[in-house]
Formats: C-alpha cells, sequence, structure tokens
C-alpha cells in the first residue's frame, strides 16, 4: 500500500532567507540597496493610515445613518458622538505614541499591544506608502527603526541574561569578522541562519531574551512578524551594494550603537 503524501496545500513550506526577493528582476539601481529611512516615515503613514481607517468607517456611517435613524431615531446622534469621541481619543494616543517614541524613546503601551499595534499599522503603511511614492522597502526599512525604538523604550522589561547574534548567509566575511571582533570575549552566541527554521532551532536552543539580528528589510519584518511579540529583536538591516542575497554589508554604526545599547543597559550575554 502506497505511502500517503502530505496534501501540498496544508504542508507549511519553510521560509527561507531570499525568498522574500523572488520577485526581484535582478537589476540594481543607484541608492536601492543602501537604503536608511527614518523612523518618523512609517509613525506618518501609520498616523495617516488610522485615519483613512477612520474616514472609511466615518463614510459607513454616513451611508447608513438614514437607516438607522428610520428603526432607532434616538440612537442615532448617540452613536454618532460616541464615533466622534472614540476616533479623537484613537488619534490623539497615536499622536501622543509617535511624539514620546521619537522625542523620549518612551511608550504609552504595553510592549507585546505595541508590538500588535505596529505590525497592524505595518500592513497599512506598506499599502499607503508606495501611493506616496514610497517603496516598500523604504517603508520596511523606516519600520524597522521604529521598531527598534521600542524594544529600547522597553529596555527594563529585558530581564533574562541571553543574547542572540543571527546574521545571514549572505553578509561579506569581513563584515562577520568586523563582528567578531566587536563582540570578542564576550559569552556571545553568533549564528548563521539560512531560513526561518534554523533562525527558530537557534532560538530554541539558545533561549535568548534579546536577538540582534542583521538581514534585509523584507527578511527582518518576517523574523519579527514571527518572534518579537515573544523575544525582543533589536534588527539591523543591510546593505546590498550588488542587490539581495550577494555579499550585502551592514552600517557598523548601526551595530555599535545596538551594542552600546545593550551595555548600557546591562543586558548580558547568553552562555555556552
Amino acid at each position: 500500500m502506497d505511502e500517503k503524501k502530505p496534501d501540498a496545500k496544508t504542508e507549511k513550506k519553510d521560509r527561507k532567507l531570499g525568498d522574500e526577493w523572488l520577485d526581484w528582476d535582478g537589476t540594481t539601481r543607484p541608492g536601492e540597496g543602501e537604503i536608511d529611512e527614518k523612523p518618523g516615515t512609517f509613525f506618518a503613514l501609520a498616523i495617516g493610515s488610522v485615519l483613512i481607517v477612520i474616514a472609511c468607517i466615518w463614510v459607513g456611517w454616513y451611508l447608513a445613518k438614514p437607516r438607522i435613524e428610520q428603526f432607532i431615531p434616538l440612537s442615532s446622534d448617540l452613536i454618532e458622538w460616541l464615533a466622534l469621541v472614540l476616533a479623537a481619543i484613537i488619534f490623539m494616543l497615536a499622536a501622543a505614541e509617535t511624539i514620546l517614541m521619537l522625542k523620549f524613546r518612551t511608550s504609552v503601551f504595553p510592549y507585546a499591544l505595541t508590538e500588535k499595534l505596529l505590525l497592524s499599522l505595518l500592513s497599512k503603511s506598506m499599502w499607503l506608502g508606495p501611493k506616496l511614492g514610497i517603496s516598500k522597502d523604504r517603508v520596511g526599512n523606516s519600520f524597522i527603526k521604529a521598531h527598534n525604538l521600542v524594544v529600547e523604550s522597553h529596555a527594563r522589561e529585558i530581564n533574562a541574561n541571553t543574547l542572540l547574534i543571527l546574521l545571514p548567509r549572505c553578509l561579506q566575511r569581513e563584515a562577520r569578522q568586523q563582528i567578531a571582533e566587536r563582540v570578542h570575549g564576550k559569552d556571545v552566541q553568533i549564528v548563521t541562519a539560512a531560513g526561518g527554521e534554523e533562525a527558530r532551532k537557534a532560538i530554541s536552543q539558545y533561549r535568548p531574551s534579546l536577538i540582534l539580528a542583521v538581514a534585509c528589510e523584507r527578511d527582518l519584518i518576517s523574523g519579527i512578524r514571527d518572534v518579537a511579540e515573544k523575544v525582543h529583536v533589536l534588527a539591523i538591516p543591510n546593505l546590498r551594494p550588488e542587490g539581495p542575497c550577494k555579499n550585502t554589508h551592514l552600517s557598523l554604526d548601526a551595530f555599535d550603537e545596538a551594542l552600546h545599547f545593550i551595555n548600557e543597559k546591562g543586558i548580558k550575554a547568553a552562555k555556552p
């Protein structure tokens, strides 16, 4: 009797580093591989997305209001007033969070909730950005910077003593050596992950309280979606002078800033 094969539709395919670039046409445009977007870009797009959602809800209410007034005439004004108050509260909270994060690196929300809000607004910002002439990779780069601010603002919640550095297989040997030199003498685990499964195995093995990850924006976002609500992730987008997945590099200044943050907050390294 033949062995039953798994259904291709139900079998989950492991995410490999580089899968996010399957649509790449092979061309490299000037500046495309060295994106340095400010976190404010993502926050602006996120607030814009919130306003669009509020506007859509308001249009829906405007269309439904005449019918509601026919059946429940007294409640329509109350519903409208409550909707205005709720919209104002949502907008003020979004604006306050943006100002606090950009100016003071602090958050009004708990870490897990902030992560969920960021990730929920990411897809909307990815939709809005290109319509305003901002590429998805620029939006992703800005999102990663904003996400790092969130992690730094909740540093007091990183209580354990494990640090894991995840690197992509496409990173130049020179860059790997420079990273190794910067953490020489410290009990830091450096792992090259070729895909999501290898990254998950490293996380399961070392159980880090903080991950310092280097990769392209697309792979970093996929990884953040996988683990960020459970493990704090500081992410550094790589530089791609020859295009994605080939001889990539990174900003050593950004890496040094991340190490400085870790040392300043007293986050200890992983023990072998």
